[in-house]
């Protein structure tokens, strides 16, 4: 399946889950990526005509990514922590409010089903996953709800999620709020809080996805037009800030750079968490059961994986003033190995850009068989009609904001 086609794709006109800022977004006569497949689609900004100028704002600024892709998830309920406790991957029964955690729903094959964010609250936990699992996703944990006080909905129809990222995203925020607070600028990632804006109150979670702060607000439906104005007003009044609208190929170059696959681009329901490549920041190997676990268990005692996400570096290919024209691959590209070109592939790009921060070289995360996931392996790679050197890398961050932590 397919999640983000390749950018010469036919966008369809249409999308069942429009965000209310889609016509907004059209005015701006913005270019549009489909996220999803069969017509079960979202109408994901693709960019907003300046992809040079949206990358700078997120790395020197900030952009505003509307994401009509990402869903939620209610649970309530006294016994929502140990019930999800007992259905997930990682330990949730004492996460405190004002604290969030990643986390896979798996099924009973030890396969992903889902990539959850889980964010608790006082009165309730709120789960971000792919708009397009949500209520699978829902309803399947609501089915093995019996005796505990834990209530499971889909939410989407209440919330609309929009993402700031960017060194400024804080300050952003707080010069839309509708009054003075320290509270946003002062988040440590997988941590929460609540702002007022626009009279309306707005769930703030921070997450880095691309190296930089990364701020997710979910917005009740009903104000999301306000918010999003608010926010644009901030970013008018405050011209210091460097923060304008800024879509996916920014926010992708940039998540690759850091290091981050994403469930149902680089990995999906087909895959195993110990293929992910981020097994460990989303499993705890400690806790008690759940579903799927007796899979999980028993590939991480063997140490078994037949296959999983590395990061991959083109060799000899970079885009500078006298050359414009490379070899980039694109998600399905194959890999080979060397001597061995044409013969069965040893695995294919999941997602490809290129890079910045690199110097404007091509950089991949790509599925691989465990025999080649050595860092320092040398294979070739199909990219436009050529096969290029490229290299495994150490990890899957490709680059890292100097000071930063972790």
């Amino acid at each position: 399946m397919s999640y983000y086609p390749d950018p010469m794709h036919d966008t369809p006109h249409q999308s069942p889950y429009e965000s209310p800022l889609h016509q907004h977004h059209l005015d701006l006569d913005a270019y549009f990526l489909p996220y999803g497949a069969d017509g079960d689609f979202a109408q994901v900004v693709e960019t907003l005509g300046d992809l040079d100028m949206e990358y700078a704002a997120l790395r020197k600024g900030c952009i505003i990514f509307d994401q009509p892709h990402v869903g939620t998830i209610r649970v309530t309920g006294e016994d929502r922590g140990s019930y999800l406790n007992n259905m997930i991957t990682n330990k949730v029964d004492d996460l405190a409010a004002g604290k969030s955690i990643r986390a896979f729903w798996l099924n009973r094959k030890g396969r992903v089903d889902a990539d959850l964010r889980l964010a608790q609250r006082d009165s309730d936990m709120l789960i971000a996953v792919d708009r397009h699992i949500c209520n699978a996703t829902a309803e399947t944990l609501a089915e093995f709800v019996f005796a505990e006080d834990a209530q499971v909905v889909n939410a989407n129809e209440a919330y609309h999620r929009i993402a700031i990222h960017g060194p400024s995203a804080a300050k952003l925020i707080e010069h839309a709020s509708d009054e003075a607070t320290g509270c946003v600028t002062e988040l440590n990632e997988y941590t929460s809080t609540h702002v007022n804006i626009a009279g309306a109150q707005v769930f703030v979670e921070r997450e880095d996805l691309t190296g930089e702060i990364g701020l997710e607000l979910c917005i009740p439906r009903e104000h999301v037009l306000e918010v999003f104005q608010a926010l644009l007003n901030a970013s008018q009044d405050h011209p210091e800030l460097k923060a304008r609208e800024g879509g996916w190929l920014a926010m992708n170059a940039a998540r690759i750079e850091a290091g981050h696959p994403l469930f149902n681009i680089d990995f999906g329901e087909t895959n195993l968490p110990v293929e992910s490549g981020i097994i460990e920041t989303r499993i705890n190997f400690n806790k008690g059961c759940y579903l799927g676990q007796e899979v999980v268990a028993r590939m991480h005692a063997r140490g078994a994986c037949a296959r999983k996400i590395v990061a991959i570096k083109v060799e000899d290919e970079q885009i500078t003033v006298e050359n414009q024209e490379i070899h980039q691959p694109t998600g399905g590209s194959q890999l080979f190995e060397p001597g061995k070109e044409g013969q069965t592939p040893v695995g294919e790009v999941t997602s490809s850009t290129i890079s910045p921060m690199l110097g404007a070289v091509p950089i991949c995360f790509a599925m691989l068989k465990d025999a080649f996931t050595k860092p320092g392996m040398k294979l070739k790679v199909s990219a436009e009609g050529k096969l290029v050197d490229c290299t495994v890398q150490e990890s899957l961050v490709f680059w890292k904001k100097p000071n930063a932590h972790g």
